[in-house]
């Protein structure tokens, strides 16, 4: 895939807003979020008009650069952009630049790479230095500190806190679950999330099952009983759910119901998993459904590496090969599911929990999904 920097800006109507939307439409038609810039607030630039809100993205695309160039003038226009006719800036509900396609260098009568002048504004360079203050602007030969330098605009954008891109996630009647391997960090984003909005956590109560320590002992002899009291106290969990009035019915978990037959394919016997298949049929028509899965996805390694150091001891003999059946058996039923609505994030280069750029990207595939 490639890699491409784009500009946003808005100075007419709600400018978060128009950007937020414009962020979710270019995940949906152009491709990966994999950079986000702060926020900066910018007086306009060559007219007289009120202040922008500006940010860059960075993005991974299949599309072509014009076929890039093409649905960002699609999203301006969806989201009310009407250009004018007459020479000259003017406002816009929406402004989509892009900026960079990899180094290309291109001129032609539809487009022009990199994007002409860009060395000339602060409220491109301020946010680029964010994201690749070491990407060298392919024709002027020079990195994006370099060009910081010695730029002659004299604006100053004002930085706004990262945390203000968060967008809206919950609506009345939503159950958002993370899903994924052991340690890949489902309930650390699972209780941030919570946290932030304000909205009911259903977290798995692992250490309350009285199965588990004696399950990665002997797990030929405890899996059953660890996989049918996950089942009950699952069930109860989402059906306790399931029952609340609509307006207090928003939550996001840390598991999904799915989960109990994932792992009980893995760990039972195949006479034991028919029988617990019939069980968690007939438990799953009365469990609420998710409206979004997430499935979240890190390497074994990166895996091996947080249970470690999260350290409950039980855990500290969990294989590799135990963790490979566990990703297979997610893919799997993912595949097998074709009615499951599900996105995967990759969070391998994603450090949510130190990292407000990391976390807000997440929350942004989140809100494009």
């Amino acid at each position: 895939m490639n890699k491409i920097y784009i500009s946003l800006g808005s100075n007419k109507g709600l400018r978060l807003k128009n950007i937020q939307k414009a962020v979710v439409q270019i995940q949906k038609n152009v491709g990966i979020l994999t950079d986000l810039s702060s926020l900066y607030q910018t007086p306009a630039w060559g007219f007289q008009g009120p202040d922008f809100l500006n940010a860059c993205i960075g993005i991974k695309t299949d599309l072509s650069p014009i076929k890039v160039l093409h649905k960002l003038l699609e999203i301006e226009e969806q989201l009310g952009r009407v250009r004018s006719t007459e020479s000259g800036y003017s406002s816009r509900t929406i402004d989509l630049d892009l900026l960079f396609y990899e180094d290309q260098i291109i001129e032609s009568e539809d487009l022009i790479l990199p994007h002409p002048r860009l060395e000339l504004r602060n409220f491109i360079l301020f946010p680029m230095l964010e994201l690749a203050p070491d990407f060298v602007h392919p024709r002027l030969e020079k990195n994006m500190t370099t060009l910081s330098k010695i730029c002659l605009d004299t604006s100053q954008p004002q930085k706004i806190p990262l945390s203000e891109w968060s967008p809206d996630l919950f609506s009345e009647n939503q159950l958002l679950v993370f899903e994924g391997n052991i340690g890949v960090g489902k309930t650390s984003l699972s209780q941030k999330i919570a946290e932030d909005y304000q909205v009911t956590a259903l977290l798995e109560k692992f250490n309350k099952n009285p199965y588990l320590e004696k399950f990665y002992d002997q797990p030929e002899h405890f899996a059953l009983p660890l996989e049918k009291y996950f089942l009950e106290e699952r069930f109860r969990q989402f059906y306790d759910f399931s029952k609340l009035p609509l307006s207090k019915k928003v939550a996001v978990a840390d598991h999904s119901f799915f989960k109990s037959l994932i792992f009980a394919k893995i760990n039972l016997s195949p006479s034991a998993f028919v029988d617990f298949k019939k069980s968690y049929t007939k438990l799953s028509l009365q469990s609420a459904e998710p409206n979004k899965v997430i499935f979240l996805h890190q390497s074994i390694d990166k895996l091996m590496e947080h249970i470690k150091s999260r350290g409950r001891p039980y855990e500290q003999n969990i294989s590799e090969k135990y963790l490979q059946k566990i990703a297979l058996g997610y893919e799997n039923h993912m595949k097998a599911e074709r009615g499951l609505s599900f996105q995967s994030i990759d969070l391998t280069d994603l450090d949510f929990v130190n990292e407000e750029m990391a976390y807000q990207i997440i929350l942004q595939r989140i809100k494009a999904f």
